[in-house]
């Protein structure tokens, strides 16, 4: 016994150690990856069980199940939060879904010897979807957007900076209704600078076979919107490293002359140029770039008549700027007696001399007054008459105040809470009845009726409502019709009672404009979708009616569409259309 013991230990020194378990009479061994073989040698591992592959793509598939569950029952509450916030849930139960999955399935296919497999094919999957398309920015809800890398790309109309413009060639007096606007639109939502445009003079198409297009091309990077006097449209646009001030006939879209400078604002999220609308007033244009840069031009000519750099005023230079103020400065031009009011921003050291706003001398370009401790949102001052008194309307990064404007004193102040360079207050006010205004946001934010009132010498602002779930305009504006105010809210257009903020229909799911842009023109909303369709609908408080869809761009669009008589001009970063609408 004890010599078959040796030997057997002897054994066991060439081999893998398998512990001995005994219970009662019996023994038994447990094996391990190692055995023993003919010839005495040690043996490779064996393959791992298939059990276990089978439960990781379970595991896998389960997740993946939970995680579509979770993403639907997110986007089944988006309409009533937030769209955006919404999308940013997806991303992450998407996100941690697929790294889930991946993980185990990698690890499935490692057992059985295929550890490369996996890595592999996403490397494939994602080259090939790369070498396809190019990454082409978000929309305004966060959705991450793709282009063809070889689609077809428009030409910039092009014209020397210091061409001289030869006055006789570029008026057009051939008599026909498509040279001049019928009427003029002269600068941000209108000439009345507040979405709505009184009279129609167009008729309501039945189909697009009744549209005439008058010019279609490419044009520069930005949001600006055109602004319409007579045969001339202006915008603002970047070319390359040139922010540029442009001016096109509506005829035919010639370029009759740009007026530019070499700055550039650029934001993975908010997109690259200039993001505010010209203004023309008395023969002159009035305009702010996305840097500051703002520029007093004569129509006719393109002569600069003055400007001024808006960060040399501050004192800041444009990285401090674009810390503050993330996506650049949308503030358009209101001219109003006299004066070029604009938003001035600046450092907190600026906050006691005012940085709120600044107001030029509309005919030299002096600077007559500087106001406000706040620091500037994306809105546009607006005047109103509020309590009595004709005043400057405008929405800071977190406040909403009025101003007298003869010297910008701050007359009252309401609080609208906001940050710049995050969830940024970026609509303006518009009237809402006497006394009344509406200011609204996005991100997961609202709107409130606001009331001024005088309270013996002074003015007070209060809110006659707040909401959360009415009007969250984002990157628009209500345009508001008696006591009903339209708007795309949280992406869709939605109709509300003023006083009672009861919302009276919606814009079904399935047609949401998007953080697209809204005008009421008498009777009929013009609406801009997001992806660049222009739809028409009825302004009627009681149902929702579409009127027609009509094809445009083909991609993200947050430029205001511009109406002028019977001229419809859309444009977004990369082309402009001008469109002639059938006569009333």
């Amino acid at each position: 016994m004890l010599k078959a013991n040796v030997s057997a230990l002897s054994y066991n020194t060439h081999k893998a150690v398998r512990p001995v378990h005994s219970t009662g009479n019996s023994t038994w061994t447990m094996e391990n990856d190692v055995t023993a073989d003919s010839d005495d040698s040690v043996a490779a591992p064996t393959q791992e069980s298939p059990i276990r592959p089978r439960r990781r793509l379970r595991r896998a598939l389960i997740v993946v199940l939970v995680a579509l569950i979770a993403i639907a029952a997110i986007q089944a509450v988006a309409d009533d939060t937030d769209h955006q916030f919404a999308n940013f849930g997806c991303y992450l139960v998407g996100l941690v879904a697929v790294l889930y999955s991946l993980i185990q399935v990698h690890l499935h296919a490692s057992a059985f010897g295929r550890r490369y497999l996996v890595p592999a094919a996403v490397g494939i999957v994602l080259g090939g979807i790369f070498s396809l398309v190019r990454f082409d920015g978000f929309s305004g809800e966060m959705v991450p957007q793709f282009a063809y890398r070889f689609g077809e790309e428009l030409h910039l109309a092009r014209v020397s900076p210091d061409a001289a413009v030869n006055d006789a060639a570029v008026n057009i007096a051939d008599g026909s209704p498509e040279a001049v606007a019928s009427a003029d639109s002269n600068g941000f939502l209108g000439s009345d600078r507040n979405g709505v445009i009184a009279e129609r003079r167009f008729a309501i198409p039945e189909s697009a076979s009744d549209i005439k297009t008058l010019w279609k091309q490419g044009i520069g990077e930005g949001w600006s919107s055109f602004a319409v006097v007579g045969d001339r449209a202006v915008t603002l646009e970047q070319r390359d490293e040139r922010e540029c001030l442009t001016c096109y006939r509506l005829l035919d879209g010639e370029l009759l002359w740009n007026r530019n400078i070499e700055t550039r604002h650029e934001n993975a999220l908010g997109g690259i140029g200039p993001r505010s609308t010209p203004t023309i007033d008395s023969g002159r244009v009035y305009a702010q770039g996305a840097t500051g840069q703002v520029w007093c031009v004569d129509l006719i000519s393109g002569d600069v008549v003055w400007s001024h750099d808006l960060l040399k005023i501050a004192g800041w230079d444009q990285l401090a700027s674009e810390v503050a103020i993330a996506w650049g400065r949308a503030g358009s031009p209101l001219i109003v007696d006299g004066l070029c009011v604009l938003p001035l921003g600046g450092p907190e050291s600026m906050a006691k001399s005012g940085r709120s706003l600044i107001a030029f001398d509309a005919a030299d370009g002096t600077v007559k007054w500087t106001t406000g401790e706040a620091q500037i949102s994306y809105g546009s001052p607006m005047l109103m008459t509020i309590a009595g008194k004709r005043q400057i309307v405008s929405v800071n990064e977190a406040t909403v105040t009025g101003h007298s404007i003869e010297d910008g004193k701050v007359l009252w102040q309401f609080s609208w809470p906001g940050q710049s360079n995050a969830g940024a207050n970026c609509a303006s006010t518009v009237s809402a009845g006497p006394d009344q205004f509406l200011v609204g946001k996005g991100y997961g934010g609202g709107s409130a009726l606001v009331k001024v009132s005088r309270e013996g010498d002074e003015m007070i602002a209060n809110a006659v409502w707040t909401s959360s779930s009415v009007l969250k305009t984002k990157f628009t504006h209500a345009c508001v019709d008696g006591e009903v105010a339209y708007a795309i809210s949280n992406g869709a257009l939605e109709a509300v009672e003023i006083q009672s903020e009861e919302s009276l229909w919606r814009q079904p799911r399935s047609e949401r404009l998007g953080q697209g842009q809204l005008l009421l023109v008498d009777d009929v909303l013009v609406g801009q979708n997001e992806t660049g369709e222009v739809v028409f609908v009825d302004a009627n408080p009681d149902q929702y009616v579409v009127r027609i869809n009509l094809p445009a761009l083909e991609t993200k669009t947050w430029n205001i569409p511009t109406v002028a008589g019977q001229h419809l001009l859309v444009r977004n970063d990369r082309e402009a259309i001008c469109f002639f609408l059938p006569a009333k």
